[in-house]
């Protein structure tokens, strides 16, 4: 048997699992991981400027994939391990799965308060901190069963729902010798195939919906980590049935097509919304209703109006919000084949459905010309929904590949709507919304969709957190395009402060003395580490900088001045509940 201390052993294995990406920072507690990644294997290292930022970079990078080999990140002890939270929450609500290597401190120091361990209640426990936000947390006790614990969370990450899970690996561990015959051989030990549905279940589902006259498929990121988008195809034009997606959704049914209702939610489209308000029967997919998706549980009328069909691979979204009439547990891609074969075995026919598929057609005429306005708005400063519009056309021309990411903010209340989706490629921070986000997370992005552009929209204030990260692009050659919206403003804060009432509070960024607005000049940042950009204010501006950028072959800043005083495009407004006794919903759920 050959010797190889463990850090050695568990950079050889994901190296034989196909990894090409670990993404982390440098600190003493994961030297010998570095060490190993860095000098003894071909995985590719992508230094981050932060740890949250590596993290961000490694979840943009997986759901370009959405599939294995998953994307590594390491981090070391106390703040290094720490600053990962947010990120890895984000990772954990989107279902975005990725492996942590953590650092640690050396075992023989353990609780006497060493240098950064968490220590106050136990030797070394910063992995409890992040258990509630990743799929798994351990801390590695002992150096010849690190491999096998290494083995089991790289199947816990990348099998069932998808998720982040974290390794700690105290120094002295990773530096310890171990015998190893040889590196086991990955499929055995992390592969295994997906669960399938009941076939009762799909039996049941196929009879409510054989039944109805008004069918409505509402689909989220549950098609994208199944990778189900052409099953999802295959059943809506089969019989016939409308498909809308949330904004995490985007892409997972293509917005072009006759039976796309484009995004559904508190800003989806016209024609989305009243299909759902209208449907009988709902098949959701891989959707777990939040507020936004739901326009805070007003949207649907279940189960009075609509009865309720979901399907999930993870089952305690089943029935969290809404009673269901047929709740089946399953991977999304496995379930619409078995769904299809039935409804074809039951002989449903489309022709049933033709008028409400007219019906749909004239809402989403009226919806058009209700918000042709925006599209084609002539303000400068800019309107959000013109800069999503001709930004999507720009898209469309260049490349419909390219990779799109959206920050929270105002931007949530416009891409959802008036940036189609050319690809599955597009997502946005998600049910987290950690500001920011986008910016390192297109970094990733791009190493995983390669060979396309790639586009991060990101408000001026998510843009301070996260934007020293656009100094790895820089480092590592990589061409991305970012679009900062610049008003100066939380503008998402102040219109719903001022709503509730009527003056804001530390949403807009100002020099104090004067109460002049005032930002850094984002450019010049930008130009200091060499990196090419441009500000816009004026419509006829938005598409030929945005088409100079993709074609720049270099990391691209566009500043672009968006008007303060654009109110949110909502077309269903709900009061976020501001008293105890109210639940902000329109009737109580029982």
């Amino acid at each position: 048997m050959a010797k190889m201390r463990v850090a050695t052993a568990l950079v050889k294995f994901l190296e034989k699992m196909g990894t090409e990406y670990m993404f982390g920072f440098n600190g003493h507690g994961n030297w010998a991981i570095l060490d190993a990644v860095v000098h003894e294997s071909k995985i590719k290292c992508i230094r981050a400027r932060a740890e949250d930022q590596a993290a961000h970079m490694a979840d943009g990078y997986f759901r370009m994939k959405r599939k294995s080999p998953l994307p590594v990140v390491t981090t070391t002890v106390g703040p290094g391990n720490m600053n990962i939270c947010s990120a890895l929450a984000s990772a954990f609500y989107e279902s975005s799965a990725m492996l942590v290597l953590a650092g640690g401190g050396s075992t023989q120091w353990y609780e006497r308060g060493g240098i950064e361990e968490a220590y106050r209640y136990g030797p070394e426990e910063w992995f409890q901190v992040v258990r509630p936000i990743s799929k798994k947390a351990v801390l590695i006790h002992r150096p010849d069963t690190a491999l096998e614990m290494l083995m089991r969370a790289y199947k816990v990450a990348a099998t069932g729902r998808p998720g982040p899970v974290v390794l700690q690996i105290p120094f002295d561990i990773q530096h310890t010798e171990i015998e190893i015959k040889e590196i086991p051989e990955p499929n055995l030990w992390v592969d295994c195939f997906e669960p399938g549905p009941d076939p009762a279940g799909i039996q049941e589902a196929a009879k409510l919906i054989l039944k109805s006259e008004k069918p409505f498929i509402a689909v989220s990121s549950g098609i994208h980590s199944s990778l189900a988008h052409e099953e999802l195809k295959d059943l809506a034009e089969a019989f016939g049935i409308p498909v809308g997606t949330t904004f995490l959704g985007k892409g997972a049914f293509p917005e072009g097509h006759e039976l796309s209702v484009g995004t559904v939610g508190r800003n989806g489209t016209g024609q989305g919304i009243k299909a759902a308000q209208n449907c009988d029967v709902l098949i959701a997919i891989g959707t777990h209703f939040s507020d936004f998706d739901t326009g805070a549980w007003t949207m649907y009328d279940i189960p009075s109006r609509t009865k309720l069909i979901h399907i999930d691979i993870d089952p305690t979204e089943i029935s969290r919000v809404y009673p269901t009439e047929v709740g089946i547990v399953s991977d999304a891609k496995i379930a619409l084949r078995a769904l299809t074969e039935e409804l074809n075995h039951l002989g449903f026919k489309k022709s049933k459905v033709s008028p409400w598929l007219e019906q749909i057609k004239s809402w989403k005429k009226e919806w058009e010309k209700e918000v042709e306005n925006l599209k084609h708005s002539p303000l400068s400063p800019l309107h959000y929904a013109r800069v999503c519009h001709d930004a999507w056309e720009v898209v469309r021309e260049v490349d419909p590949q390219t990779s799109v990411l959206f920050d929270t903010g105002h931007i949530l209340s416009f891409g959802s709507a008036f940036f189609q989706s050319t690809s599955r490629f597009i997502s946005h921070c998600g049910h987290f919304h950690r500001m920011g986000w986008p910016v390192p997370a297109i970094l990733g992005a791009k190493l995983g969709n390669p060979g396309h552009p790639a586009v991060a929209f990101v408000g001026d204030g998510g843009f301070m957190m996260t934007g020293t990260s656009i100094a790895t692009a820089v480092e590592y050659d990589l061409p991305v395009v970012w679009i900062i919206l610049n008003n100066k403003s939380l503008q998402i804060e102040r219109e719903a402060m001022i709503r509730l009432y009527g003056r804001e509070s530390l949403c807009d960024y100002k020099i104090q003395k004067t109460g002049e607005l005032w930002n850094p000049d984002f450019i010049k940042f930008a130009n200091s580490m060499g990196i090419e950009g441009a500000k816009i204010s004026k419509p006829e501006e938005i598409k030929p900088t945005l088409k100079k950028a993709f074609t720049s072959g270099k990391p691209f800043i566009i500043d672009a001045a968006i008007n303060l005083n654009i109110e949110g495009y909502r077309p269903i407004w709900y009061r976020y509940p501001s008293d105890f006794h109210m639940r902000g919903l329109d009737k109580p759920p029982f």
